[in-house]
């Protein structure tokens, strides 16, 4: 496994360990995954777990289906800090240390072992 999966790895088990129960609206069952709020592909927001959730199986299908409802149930919850995130999230990082982002990661990890 690379670092750059290894951070992603992280990631998803920081979101399902800190949520624990799927935060889409209405739903109480276990969060078995991490969905980004943002898309992942330049970086900006990639590794930032305030803006993965974690969801179950059948919510995180609805994300990726319904994506315009799931992105207005976004903002509602969010709020202002949504635009912030976004712009964020548009921004193109070409150049990451992944051994400082793994590090990162894994001491946020150990606050919820």
């Amino acid at each position: 496994m690379s670092i750059k999966q290894d951070c992603y790895a992280l990631v998803q088990e920081i979101v399902v360990k800190r949520d624990v129960f799927c935060r889409c609206p209405g739903c109480s069952n276990l969060a078995g995954a991490g969905h980004h709020l943002f898309k992942r592909d330049r970086m900006a927001t990639a590794f930032d777990t305030r803006y993965v959730i974690g969801v179950c199986v059948e919510c995180h299908e609805w994300a990726r289906a319904e994506k315009n409802e799931f992105t207005d149930w976004v903002i509602s919850w969010l709020g202002e800090e949504y635009w912030e995130a976004l712009r964020l999230s548009n921004t193109t990082v070409k150049h990451q240390d992944f051994k400082q982002i793994r590090d990162n990661l894994k001491q946020e990890l150990g606050k919820y072992k």
